[in-house]
């Protein structure tokens, strides 16, 4: 499955009181089954985040968990996106891997304009986040827009606003002043 492009109609992202589950509800089915794909596929390492997915899409069929388990992995992201009411952590865990597995560039080019040390897209674990001086942060955002699809990076920025709304409390203006799509 491709990524949509920029030109997809979108809804607008519910920006006050932001929080995961908001901002997945809020994505559009294309983007909802990108990253369901991407935390099915990708080996996180630790099976936390695909046992949560796989208990909410048994709790939305009404499936035992065997049953889930014997799906194949498009199936439990196609169920994932259609059937599951996210919770706020698996919400979390999906925006995570949409941004991980398809748009990491992105990630590093706005933390390389922010001067955030980081690992591929990932902030270094040795590094004390703070909030972001505002032109530092406006220059960032700028940069993106201009280089990635708007859609992405409304939805990037979007994801660190509901995720970390302390750190990055200054996004919310520019995704605010930004032109929204017609719902």
């Amino acid at each position: 499955m491709t990524a949509p492009d920029s030109t997809t109609t979108r809804r607008p992202i519910p920006l006050d009181d932001l929080t995961p589950a908001k901002l997945w509800s809020a994505l559009d089915p294309p983007v909802r089954a990108l990253a369901a794909r991407a935390l099915y596929r990708h080996d996180w390492g630790e099976t936390d985040t695909r046992r949560e997915a796989d208990a909410a899409v048994a709790q939305a069929l009404r499936f035992r968990d065997a049953m889930v388990k014997k799906l194949s992995l498009d199936q439990r992201a196609d169920y994932l996106v259609k059937a599951v009411r996210a919770t706020e952590s698996l919400a979390g865990s999906l925006l995570l891997a949409l941004h991980l597995v398809h748009r990491r560039p992105m990630l590093a080019a706005f933390l390389d304009a922010l001067g955030i040390p980081h690992e591929g897209g990932l902030i270094s674990k040795d590094h004390e986040l703070t909030a972001p001086e505002p032109k530092t942060l406006a220059a960032a955002t700028a940069r993106l827009f201009a280089e990635f699809p708007d859609s992405e990076v409304e939805v990037y920025l979007a994801t660190l606003v509901a995720m970390d709304p302390d750190s990055w409390a200054g996004l919310a203006g520019t995704l605010k002043s930004r032109p929204r799509p017609n719902a």
